[in-house]
């Protein structure tokens, strides 16, 4: 799976975007405000017009392997199309159990005959994680076949040292393959967040 953006300590991309944030005074200073977690800034940001859309992949099988290979946290989106009634699960670092008698999943939830199913798997979930197996389990037959896609997002900000790092930020259920959703608890002066 290619990423929507390449992101990193001072990488940035063309497919990444930012905003810059700060509130002067009427003398053009800038004033330090804070965030909490009962009250966060929410930030829209677009992704870039240019960027090709991953195509929906065709398969019948039933799970699929998806590695982190960056150090920062990232959410992870899936689109899913399918004609039948499935289990849609998913494990961190380990492969998903589901039986009767014992739930061996880190989520799951049932989708009955419901085309365009969307589901995300926010980055504070998927922190200090290696990989996540992920897939659909069918209750009336072996073989069956549907369309997915995966993508992945984050928010970060640039910090005094000029890292990216996520801490106090949190991507929010409007993200979509156009935009990026992004919750701040707390936001350091012009704070800035790729995609």
């Amino acid at each position: 799976m290619e990423p929507m953006a390449i992101y990193g300590k001072s990488r940035i991309t063309n497919l990444s975007r930012s905003i810059s944030l700060s509130i002067l005074n009427e003398n053009g200073r800038e004033i330090p405000f804070e965030t909490s977690q009962s009250t966060p800034i929410e930030f829209l940001i677009p992704r870039d017009p240019n960027v090709e859309i991953p195509r929906m992949i065709s398969t019948n099988k039933s799970f699929h392997y998806f590695n982190f290979t960056n150090d920062l946290p990232i959410a992870i989106h899936f689109e899913i199309n399918a004609n039948f009634s499935y289990l849609f699960l998913y494990k961190f670092d380990a492969f998903p159990i589901y039986t009767s008698s014992i739930r061996r999943v880190d989520g799951w939830t049932f989708v009955v005959n419901r085309t365009n199913f969307t589901y995300m798997i926010d980055n504070q979930r998927t922190l200090g994680h290696r990989f996540l197996i992920f897939g659909l389990q069918e209750y009336n037959s072996h073989f069956f076949n549907y369309e997915y896609r995966i993508y992945v997002s984050g928010c970060y900000y640039l910090n005094k040292e000029n890292e990216w790092i996520s801490d106090g930020l949190l991507v929010g259920p409007k993200t979509n393959l156009y935009q990026t959703h992004c919750y701040s608890m707390h936001l350091e002066l012009s704070c800035k967040k790729p995609i």
